[in-house]
């Protein structure tokens, strides 16, 4: 029995061939009503309305221009079914956007590939690494029925991913692909082994200890390289120029944005929480990201906003990160809400117990 994926993705490529058709449709209806209508106005220049080749010619321009509207009318359909296919397959597949690669691939992520496929090479037998692309109107259409939903989806747009290319089956090819989503904005690379595609293993939390170390990344520069690296998945260039400024605020940035990779949240979930604390000082995104990791019960948008109150109040900015800190376990230990909290340190001072 095949699986709801599959039948959208199956219904979905009808619909939007059965848009091209009318298309094609809409394109002769347009070009035999202006042939029509440039036949009539050349006849009708030395001749009157009542003449019966310029009625006749006339009564032709209303039936083309009628079949143009029918035309149009069937298209209209065509999309709008295309739409609501899409719209569903939009909500069966929320996370699955991860399978593209989003933001810039500039020279440092090619650098990080080429690093990484040196330190898995021994262990790899003919391995290929490489950013795929994928420009408006070029499908591919050979993986699962996952991968063929997403490629008719974003049809339109240009599509990038990483792809991972081995002579023979091996675990080290789904820790090559662990390591590379944990940097990459959790996207998820593609595997063949000998043309063939199989799916790569990408667990919500991936196990750094099983990696091969990257050498390069070990300095200060290295670790500033593979932060640009993750926030290039989720924030403008322009944003990224300004946290690097700020280089432990910019290394904080991405190590927050690695814990909600490894939640159900979608690539546009994150960019829009990273973008609430790209503000924040260095101590509070550091209190910020301890408090993500430790997965404590409150949201998202009530840690932010505390943060955001406490760092704005506070002119030392590691008294704003302890008050953070214990806002949120006063809020654990007396129920109260953790806005609330951090309110009352503001107007009570910082001496609340």
């Amino acid at each position: 029995m095949p699986s709801t994926i599959e039948a959208l993705e199956r219904e979905l490529g009808e619909a939007q061939r059965e848009k091209e058709r009318q298309e094609r449709a809409v394109m002769r209806a347009r070009n035999a009503h202006d042939a029509a209508c440039a036949a009539r106005d050349e006849l009708w220049e030395g001749r009157s309305a009542d003449d019966p080749e310029v009625r006749q010619l006339s009564d032709l321009v209303y039936r083309r221009r009628r079949e143009l509207y029918e035309a149009v009318d069937r298209l209209k359909a065509a999309e709008g079914r295309e739409r609501r296919i899409k719209s569903r397959l939009m909500y069966v597949l929320p996370a699955e956007r991860r399978r593209y690669l989003s933001g810039n691939v500039d020279r440092e992520f090619e650098r990080f590939l080429e690093t990484v496929k040196k330190a898995y090479e021994a262990e790899i037998g003919g391995l290929y690494l490489a950013v795929r692309t994928a420009g408006p109107g070029e499908l591919d259409l050979g993986g699962d029925a996952t991968w063929r939903a997403l490629e008719r989806l974003y049809a339109s747009s240009e599509r990038r991913w990483v792809e991972i290319r081995a002579s023979q089956e091996s675990p080290a090819l789904h820790r090559m692909a662990r390591q590379i989503s944990y940097y990459a904005g959790g996207h998820v690379p593609r595997i063949f082994v000998r043309d063939q595609e199989i799916p790569a293993e990408i667990p919500r939390s991936a196990p750094q200890e099983e990696w091969p170390h990257l050498p390069r990344y070990d300095s200060t520069e290295g670790r500033l390289e593979l932060a640009r690296i993750t926030a290039r998945r989720y924030l403008e260039e322009s944003t990224i120029e300004r946290l690097s400024k700020r280089e432990e605020a910019l290394v904080q940035i991405a190590e927050i944005a690695r814990v909600y990779q490894s939640m159900n949240l979608t690539g546009d979930e994150v960019r829009w929480r990273l973008e609430q604390l790209v503000s924040l000082s260095t101590e509070v995104l550091s209190a910020v990201r301890q408090l993500t990791s430790q997965r404590r019960r409150f949201s998202f948008y009530e840690i932010a906003r505390a943060a955001r109150l406490l760092d704005n109040h506070f002119p030392d900015s590691s008294v704003a990160a302890e008050a953070l800190m214990r806002a949120v376990d006063r809020a654990l230990r007396t129920g109260v809400p953790l806005v609330d909290v951090a309110y009352i340190s503001v107007t009570a001072g910082e001496g609340f117990s």
